[in-house]
């Protein structure tokens, strides 16, 4: 049975979950059967992550089907949704996202004739350099990611159980030494008419996680 593209379009807010996994691995498939998916196989043989990744959260987070997303809406997955959701160990794993979506886009304007495929993948084009640094920006993560990145910046091993729970416990710590100190230092009141008492403080600190399918805007 031939793939349908459309398959998502009209679809009921309980049928999502039994279907998408499906569409998505039959997305992947039709595109690496298609001349370009061929083509970019040739030097990238491992590929399909960020297609999956870029279709599950359009769709999911913010109810853009493949077949009516615009440029804006592209955008919005590029610079707000991916970089807020998904957190990469080592920069190296966002390189062949750019160059994977374009791929992706040029097989969906030819195969399908998508009305805004040529202008989505111009501005890929535009933002191959800047990426990469939008997936690791801390001003664009959610809060459960930045906090994994906050524990990778302090050299503790995210990938792990054991690097998470001693990142935590460190993390715990810091918030308890900061609720102290601010306990223990004077309000600006008092300070302004007595001399302020010898008091140390300690760290900083920061934690996001959902997942809920909206429905297709219209």
């Amino acid at each position: 049975m031939s793939f349908d593209i459309n398959q998502l379009n009209n679809i009921d807010y309980e049928e999502v979950e039994s279907v998408l996994y499906d569409y998505l691995g039959d997305l992947v498939e039709e595109f690496a059967q298609s001349p370009e998916g061929k083509v970019y196989a040739q030097e990238n043989p491992e590929f399909g992550s960020w297609i999956s990744s870029f279709t599950e959260h359009a769709y999911i987070q913010e109810g853009f089907i493949l077949t009516e997303m615009s440029k804006g809406d592209v955008q919005t997955v590029m610079e707000e949704t991916l970089p807020r959701k998904i957190t990469l160990m080592n920069r190296e794993d966002a390189q062949d996202a750019i160059p994977e979506l374009i791929a992706f886009w040029n097989f969906l304007k030819r195969e399908y004739n998508l009305r805004h495929a040529k202008s989505i993948v111009t501005y890929l084009s535009s933002i191959e350099n800047k990426f990469t640094d939008w997936m690791f920006d801390p001003a664009k993560g959610g809060m459960a990611k930045n906090f994994v990145l906050s524990g990778m910046q302090a050299g503790f091993d995210m990938t792990t159980e054991e690097g998470l729970n001693t990142f935590q416990l460190s993390y715990t710590q810091q918030l308890f030494g900061d609720a102290l100190a601010g306990k223990l230092l004077p309000s600006s009141s008092q300070s302004a008419n007595k001399k302020p008492k010898t008091t140390k403080g300690f760290g900083k600190v920061d934690a996001d996680k959902e997942k809920k399918v909206k429905r297709k805007k219209k």
